[in-house]
This record gives structure tokens, sequence and C-alpha cells, in this order.
């Protein structure tokens, strides 16, 4: 139930209720057996709405749902742990517990938010709104706290006054949240004021990265551009490498996109590979955008500094070199002899960059780099008017992974409530204002181009006048109730081995 909280439409309601049965069950176990319980329900959680990126990465499927569950067996773990002490903290807890942990999964280079809860209300836009007061984490918090609610509503213990509360309390959170953002939400749409074309090429991965096929690529978003050039477009946005090639260190692709740049007389932002040499020689790949100038000219260059792990970039590789996937091969033949697509070495950019045009200052965010609430934020801290997005979801076809990757983006918009143009390889392409409404959008797979504005920046939300303070309140609780079992643990074997 969990699970397809995340799919499109109005599934998200199940996210109000999917935890309820969960919670029952752990408090009625201790010890190894909570633990398996709580791991086995964060693999399966991690699983069925994690399952698509094995279409990229078969390993990096297995490695994402063996670690992030452990990460929420821990959690709900300490959870069961601090119920069987004092039954009203441990409930007390949980929410904080919880958002703990998704906290915690923005951090390290293990870091794989993709999957948190406060995701699933994306499609219902007036609960949505409060992420730009108190965060998807914050959101995240609401909904599982309803869940602790419910649970109270079944405990048969418990007075029908005492339960009847709960049952109201958690009917106020949710309706006080809708509420919230009818109240804000204008009745009357701004419209948008920034022209730009977004260019959905829908080329087939394995037909991109067939160098005899580069000319045919780039000629497909020559015609695009030109499909708009009479809208006067100040900024074409092409996806996630959509350049298939090195623009950094390939003169002739340079050119080539340089001359589409120059015969539509505006900015283009282009997805590409850069590559720099460090020392002795060393090759460094890394996943890029560049933008091109009106007069052809490549202007600056950003590199991607939120890296898929596994599927980008193994963790920590430079430090554990034998997880490098060329000493890997040497050992795991199957990985060659069958085909399997393995982990990338690419290299993380080491800070962000805004891009201006036309005195108009943007951050783009490559595809995964959407996640990540506080790195987006620091962003417009920065003074970013909007956000553009460019991502390549043509690995994921049509399934849950290209919906939620688009609905994170947009959540994105909310909390700092800004504008966003988001470019997708085959979709999904769109124009979403400060508030998630899409206003323009294209087909998914559609080879085509998306003309529309983008409105200018007002004023800064909440959350990014004062951060996450939900997720980091959350994470430093749950470590504190962490350390404390784990000392205590200490302590117990130190006076047993004394007692020896």
């Amino acid at each position: 139930m969990l699970s397809l909280a995340f799919y499109p439409g109005y599934w998200g309601w199940l996210a109000w209720i999917a935890l309820v049965r969960p919670i029952v069950i752990f408090t009625g176990l201790e010890g190894r057996d909570a633990f398996n319980a709580t791991y086995f329900f964060g693999f399966f959680f991690n699983f069925f709405s994690l399952y698509w990126v094995g279409l990229v990465s078969p390993p990096g499927m297995a490695a994402a749902a063996f670690i992030l569950a452990l990460y929420y067996a821990i959690a709900l773990s300490l959870f069961v742990r601090v119920y069987h002490l004092n039954q009203l903290y441990g409930y007390v807890l949980l929410p904080l517990l919880w958002v703990g942990v998704e906290y915690f999964r923005t951090l390290t280079e293990f870091a794989f938010p993709w999957n948190e809860l406060g995701y699933t209300q994306s499609y219902f836009l007036n609960i949505l709104q409060i992420v730009s007061v108190i965060s998807s984490h914050g959101l995240s918090f609401l909904i599982v706290t309803v869940n602790v609610l419910l649970v109270q509503i079944f405990r048969t213990k418990l007075s029908p006054e005492r339960r009847l509360t709960s049952a109201l309390i958690s009917i106020a959170i949710v309706l006080g949240a809708f509420l919230y953002g009818w109240v804000v939400t204008p009745a009357y749409p701004v419209p948008g004021t920034i022209p730009v074309g977004l260019l959905q090429g829908s080329v087939p991965i394995d037909v991109k990265w067939d160098q005899n096929n580069k000319q045919a690529s780039l000629n497909i978003y020559d015609s695009l551009t030109q499909t708009l050039s009479d809208s006067a477009v100040e900024l074409y946005v092409w996806p996630e490498t959509a350049a298939p090639c090195y623009l950094s260190f390939d003169v002739w692709c340079t050119k080539e996109v340089g001359e589409i740049a120059a015969k539509s007389q505006a900015h283009h932002l282009v997805g590409g590979l850069g590559v720099d040499f460090g020392a002795a020689d060393q090759y460094l790949a890394y996943n890029s955008c560049y933008q091109f100038n009106p007069d052809g000219s490549l202007g600056a260059r950003y590199d991607k500094v939120k890296l898929v792990p596994f599927a980008e970039r193994v963790p920590y590789q430079d430090n554990l070199p034998f997880l490098k996937a060329d000493v890997l091969k040497k050992v795991l033949t199957f990985i060659e002899t069958y085909d399997i697509t393995w982990w990338s070495d690419f290299y993380g950019g080491d800070s962000t960059f805004l891009y201006v045009f036309n005195e108009r200052y943007y951050a783009a965010l490559i595809c995964f780099e959407s996640t990540f609430p506080e790195y987006v934020r620091q962003y417009i801290l920065g003074g970013a008017e909007f956000l553009v997005g460019i991502t390549n979801d043509t690995w994921f076809g049509k399934s849950l992974g290209t919906h939620m990757h688009s609905r994170i983006f947009l959540t994105r918009c909310v909390e700092n409530r800004c504008w966003g143009a988001r470019a997708a390889n085959s979709g999904i392409s769109y124009i979403v204002d400060d508030y998630g409404q899409i206003r323009d959008q294209l087909p998914m797979e559609a080879v085509a181009a998306l003309y529309g504005r983008v409105g200018e920046f007002r004023e800064r939300s909440v959350y990014t006048e004062i951060g996450d303070v939900a997720g980091r309140l959350s994470w430093l609780i749950t470590i504190s109730i962490a350390g404390i079992f784990f000392v205590k643990w200490l302590l117990q074997i130190i006076f047993l081995r004394r007692l020896r």
C-alpha cells in the first residue's frame, strides 16, 4: 500500500493509512524478531517503489533494496525498543525517527532520497503547499503522525474518548494542510514572462550513444529549435546528455551545437559529457551541461554534483579502489559475459553554479539532483530566479520511476516558491509555476518542442528562509536515541566482562 501511494494519480491517499498495520505488527515484537520484521518491511517497500532502478542497473537495484532497508530497520527497531520502555514515548518518537531516516538518506555518497513519503502528496496540490513552510520532510512527518494517531483508534485498551480524540486530530491535520493550500493558492494564476523553449528529442539510448548517429541526434535538436524560431525564445533547454559527446573536448560536436545556437540567436542550455585530466593524465569524466551564447560560442559549464550511487559512481570508490568497475570485472566475469549494465566512473562537480542570460539567473539541476531539498535551496538563496531540470528518463520508459522523478522536481518548485522548466529526453517535459501547477506539457515519448514562459521570482518561501528544520531536528533526535542505546549496550558489555 505504501508503494502504491507513489503511483501517478490519486493513490497518494494510501500513505495516510498504509503504516497502520505495520506499526501494530512491530509493537507486538521484540529483539531479533522486531529487527527481522522491520528489515523485511524496509526491503519490500524499497523493492516495490524502486523496482525500476533495475531497468538501468540491476546491481544498483539490489544495492538500493538491501542498503536502504537497513536504514528503516534501524529506525523502526529503535521505535520498538522505546515503545517497550514507554508506549507513549515510542509513538511520539516514531514520526521523528522516520523523518530522521529520510533526512539521513540525503547525506553521504550512498544518498538515494527518491521515495520519501512527502512526494506521495504531489498530485494533491492543495496539501502539497505546506512544503513551502515545513519542507517535504515536514509533510512526511505529518503523514507518519496521522498513521500513528490512527493506530490509537484500534487500541481497545484506550478509552473511547482518547480513541475519538486521535481520530479527530488526524482529520484536523489533513484538513488543516488542505485548507492552508486552498487559502494560499492564487485564485487567478499569474502568467509567466520569461520565454523558454523545451526540446524533447526522444532519442533511444542505444541510438544516441552509437557514434555513427551523433549527427542524426544533433539534427533532431536543430529541427526542434527551428520549430520555435518565431517564438522569441530567450533560452532553449536540451535534456541531459542530449549532445552525445564530450562538449568540452569534442571540437566537431561543439561547433555543431554552436551553429544551432547561432541560427536561433538565443541561449541554449545543453546536456552533454565533460572531461578533465587529473594528476598523471588521469581521465576524469563528468555528467555536465553547457550554456551556449547567441553567437554560438561556448559559455559556462556545470558538472553534476550529486551522482546516483552505483549507477553513476560507486560510493567512495577513490577510497575503496577494489569497487571500481574495471577491478570487479576481472573477478565477476559474468558482467561482461552477459552484458550486464554496471556502474559508471563519473566524477562529481564541487559546487553549485548559477547560469545567467539577459540578466536572468537560473539553476540547472541534472537528473537526480532534484531529490536533494537543501541542495536546491542553496541555489535559491544564491540568487536563482527559477529552476531548470534536465534529465534522461528514457532508461525507465513509462515506469513509476519516470513519474516519481517528475513530481520530485515539481515539489522543489513549490518548496521554494519558484517556477521551473523541465526538459526530459522522452518526457515528462513541462513548465510549472511556483504553486506546482503545470502550465504547459509535452506528451511522453513525443519528438516535440514546447514554447512557454516561466514566471519571475517574487519572494522566498518560509522553507527557503529557515531551511529543513523538520529534517534536521528529526535527524538530531534519531542519532541521539541511537547513541543512547549504543552507550547502554557498551556499558552492559563492560559490566558483564567485569563480572567474569
